[in-house]
């Protein structure tokens, strides 16, 4: 189990980002790709969010 989260620009330290950053997370799955772990969203819209992630690795699958 691994907790994600990106620090809210402008906002003071320790607080989460409203929703996730594509990019961002693509990027750390291409950098996590050999492990096998859980993620848990530390993010403000989780639902919304989880959902983007979900489709961020299903699209990832298919390249």
């Amino acid at each position: 189990m691994t907790d994600y989260s990106i620090q809210e620009k402008g906002a003071r330290k320790g607080t989460h980002t409203r929703h996730i950053d594509p990019k961002l997370f693509l990027q750390y799955i291409e950098e996590t790709k050999r492990t096998d772990f859980d993620i848990m969203l530390e993010i403000k819209d989780k639902e919304k969010s989880a959902i983007e992630a979900i489709k961020i690795i299903k699209q990832k699958r298919k390249i």
